[in-house]
């Protein structure tokens, strides 16, 4: 009897350990896909386009070929009230086990962040998130354990990936599969804001102070109601108002960011010309700018209004928050797809 009762927990643990292996070789993806990015007001005050629903369908489909085709086998997907991954999963349920997540809220800020809670805890090889620079913002806030690839499909896209679905896909893929996954990603800096000594929340691309106590519409959409701009990421085809950042500054070192002290004295020399938004260049008037490194506190000058992060109003504040910036170095950690498909 006790040589039976050994024997069956002899292969109990077999069990488990083939389980734990099986579970270890899984090829796992998170995908967030942001229903409302493409969408703002931005559409009704610049010549921004609007994202439909279509053309996300479309990528994700192009995206679970590109990860199928790489043996990835397991997807777990944030919820949206249009189940706009519907035809990617149908197309590939023989070679994809996709898992919709449970939120209390659809299509809202918090589906995004239930969701990228849950991923977090997964312990995912890889999250892909279609947005803007703000839903890549609010996703990577909770998962800075996992690597991730934000793919644009937003307004201002400084931060996302502008690639192909099946690209994106083929390069998640490699990168699971590559044995030396650290050689394949990357720390992003981002902005840290302060009230005090106190965190309050952090930005990818820019914080922009304006004079506005409220936040509204949350989208800035011109320069009259900005006084400071923090840029913490350029490109020389971005849109938005790092673009200020690329005319002052070619290339931003690692532990770089720039500060721009806006004017509201029209006969100023220091003057030049952005695109703020798409189809909407503005002349902006500078009183001084500087570059900050990472050891830096920089306080904010205006004594009460609201902090942009990324393109949107997020922070009201006065003179009693004592507002800073700070750079921080351990930002999202972010796939190198130049690095990864060049291997």
């Amino acid at each position: 009897m006790a040589f039976l009762h050994q024997n069956f927990l002899s292969q109990l643990l077999k069990i488990f350990k083939a389980q734990k292996h099986l579970k270890k070789n899984n090829k796992t993806v998170g995908i967030i896909v942001n229903p409302n990015s493409g969408k703002d007001i931005r559409r009704l005050v610049s010549s921004a386009f609007v994202i439909p629903q279509q053309y996300k369908s479309n990528e994700l489909i192009k995206l679970y070929e590109g990860l199928s085709s790489q043996g990835v086998d397991k997807i777990y997907l944030m919820p949206d009230f249009s189940d706009v991954s519907k035809r990617a999963r149908e197309k590939y349920s023989s070679s994809i086990d996709t898992v919709i997540l449970k939120t209390r809220n659809l299509d809202d800020e918090s589906t995004t962040i239930e969701s990228a809670k849950q991923m977090s805890s997964l312990e995912l090889d890889c999250v892909i998130i279609f947005g803007g620079d703000g839903t890549a913002r609010l996703a990577s806030k909770y998962l800075n354990q996992t690597p991730i690839l934000a793919i644009s499909t937003g307004t201002n896209n400084l931060f996302p990936e502008n690639i192909d679905g099946t690209v994106a896909g083929i390069a998640v893929g490699k990168f699971i599969n590559s044995e030396n996954k650290e050689n394949y990603c990357s720390r992003h800096k981002k902005l840290d804001v302060y009230f005090d000594k106190k965190f309050v929340d952090s930005a990818l691309v820019d914080v922009v102070v304006t004079d506005i106590p409220y936040i509204g519409a949350r989208a800035v959409w011109d320069m009259e109601s900005v006084s400071e701009i923090f840029i913490n990421k350029i490109r020389y085809s971005g849109i938005g108002f790092s673009s200020i950042g690329f005319n002052l500054v070619k290339n931003l070192k690692s532990d770089e960011a720039i500060y721009i002290n806006i004017s509201k004295n029209k006969s100023t020399s220091n003057k030049l010309y952005s695109p703020i938004a798409p189809g909407k260049i503005e002349e902006i008037l500078i009183d001084n700018w500087k570059l900050f490194k990472e050891n830096e506190i920089i306080k904010i000058h205006a004594s009460k209004g609201t902090l942009a992060l990324d393109g949107e109003r997020r922070i009201e504040f006065n003179y009693l928050n004592n507002p800073s910036i700070k750079i921080n170095s351990e930002g999202p950690l972010c796939l190198e797809i130049k690095e990864i498909l060049s291997n």
